[in-house]
């Protein structure tokens, strides 16, 4: 089996998206990489269903130099994280979609009108961002934003690709928001954030 656990290739997948499509219902669950080795990978779960021993999956994690695809089946579950031992050759192909890192104590402002919008950003990507809001906005929505990154202020303009309530009595919103616009600069520091390992 190839081993993933080595150099930059390990590095790529670590703390990025990971989609699990349960085999035979064909179901999808994500969640983020916690670890991943030649032989098993962890992940960070938040979902509320629980696997039957054995369960198994076709995997894809979007890293952020390549994507990998391989078989898999549990081989633990807690609450918060799921182990599954990986069953086959993982094969290594161009990512379809950008790597989405998690990221933690990363808060913005969202200006939309004369409104301030507060922004927990919860993961990052070159080109995108996604967060937690109290209140809601309307999916397409270009606003303007701010973020205080560890590599200087990064100012710019985003839309809202989706905008989901959290629960059924909650006011806050997962949001989701494309970059449309920012400086050299900013872009520099925003790829540098989404690059992090």
């Amino acid at each position: 089996m190839s081993k993933v656990s080595t150099g930059e290739r390990s590095e790529s997948f670590i703390n990025v998206r990971v989609r699990l499509q349960r085999l035979p219902d064909a179901k999808f669950f994500a969640g983020w990489v916690r670890q991943m080795t030649d032989t098993e990978i962890t992940i960070d779960y938040q979902g509320s269903e629980w696997f039957a021993p054995g369960a198994k999956f076709f995997v894809t994690v979007n890293g952020l130099e390549s994507a990998a695809l391989f078989p898999a089946e549990l081989q633990s579950q807690s609450p918060g994280f799921i182990i599954l031992r990986i069953t086959g050759e993982p094969r290594y192909t161009k990512a379809s979609e950008e790597a989405r890192r998690a990221i933690v104590g990363l808060n913005g402002v969202l200006h939309v009108g004369e409104a301030e919008i507060e922004i927990q950003i919860l993961d990052v990507s070159a080109k995108g961002m996604g967060g937690m809001i109290e209140g809601a906005i309307p999916r397409g929505n270009i606003l303007d934003f701010d973020v205080d990154t560890q590599f200087g202020a990064v100012i710019g303009k985003a839309e809202v690709r989706y905008c989901r309530q959290e629960g059924k009595e909650s006011t806050r919103h997962r949001i989701g928001l494309q970059i449309v616009s920012m400086g050299r600069i900013e872009t520099a520091r925003w790829v540098r954030l989404s690059d992090e390992r």
